[in-house]
């Protein structure tokens, strides 16, 4: 009865669906000398759309720990159009607040989320590459201070198409812990945080993979955490924390990177 949405083959009950929508059959079955009509019957079904699999993935992943301005040893992406995004932790100074700039590989960096409420910095930026890149670095420098600490983390995604939903989370003591709201479906959830007061390892919750920790002399600790896969639905609250340590001061900021539709 709704031939816009589904059609059917007439009596083999074959049906061939259209579109999104809701379809509604009806079955008649005549009568004969020994047998009355039989009465009509509808049933309606609702048609939506199956989610592909999301086509998001990580090209690569790189790294570099230090003190003061820090860059990446040379790398190329595997063609073109991936997404760069800079993950960030820093220390920062015991008066006023610290900011990062992130720059090289040749593209135009924007600042996405930066999370300072506590001592140093948590920040993410990106970068669009039309063209594959070819050894090529990327520079973290800090606005406060020559000599501190820092921890980048720089992945090339392919299949983005680029930021979506952004957090900042910040405590003076208590397990780090973030959460945002998806967007689209099969998008990515990820997050940078820093440790001002001790150097020690995070414990990752359920479903989380640590992406690369600095534990610096210092006495800092700089991370990047993500979920293990993609989400499956746009609108799903996508928490990113750990369950350990639990006294230190933090700041986290987390970014959800988009499919490619």
């Amino acid at each position: 009865l709704t031939t816009s949405v589904c059609t059917t083959s007439g009596t083999s009950g074959s049906v061939t669906l259209l579109t999104t929508g809701t379809c509604t059959l009806q079955a008649d079955q005549a009568g004969n000398a020994t047998f009355n009509p039989a009465p009509s019957v509808q049933r309606s079904f609702a048609v939506s759309a199956t989610v592909p699999p999301s086509s998001l993935g990580i090209d690569k992943t790189v790294v570099k720990d230090g003190n003061g301005p820090i860059s990446t040893a040379p790398f190329s992406t595997a063609g073109p159009g991936e997404l760069l995004v800079a993950f960030v932790g820093s220390d920062g100074p015991t008066k006023g607040s610290q900011t990062i700039t992130v720059s090289g590989a040749g593209l135009a960096w924007t600042l996405v989320q930066r999370t300072n409420a506590r001592h140093g910095s948590s920040e993410i930026w990106e970068a669009s590459a039309p063209a594959q890149l070819s050894n090529v670095t990327v520079t973290s420098t800090q606005a406060n201070g020559t000599t501190f600490g820092q921890s980048l983390t720089v992945v090339a995604f392919e299949g983005a198409s680029g930021i979506g939903a952004t957090a900042s989370a910040n405590r003076a003591t208590g397990a780090p812990r973030i959460s945002l709201t998806t967007t689209v479906a099969g998008s990515w959830v990820f997050a940078v945080g820093n440790d001002w007061d001790r150097a020690t390892a995070r414990v990752v919750d359920t479903g989380q993979v640590m992406v690369h920790q600095f534990l610096d002399a210092s006495g800092d600790t700089y991370w990047t955490q993500s979920q293990a896969a993609t989400t499956p639905t746009a609108g799903t609250v996508v928490t990113i924390d750990d369950t350990a340590p639990t006294l230190d001061r933090w700041n986290l900021s987390a970014v959800e990177i988009l499919p490619s539709p």
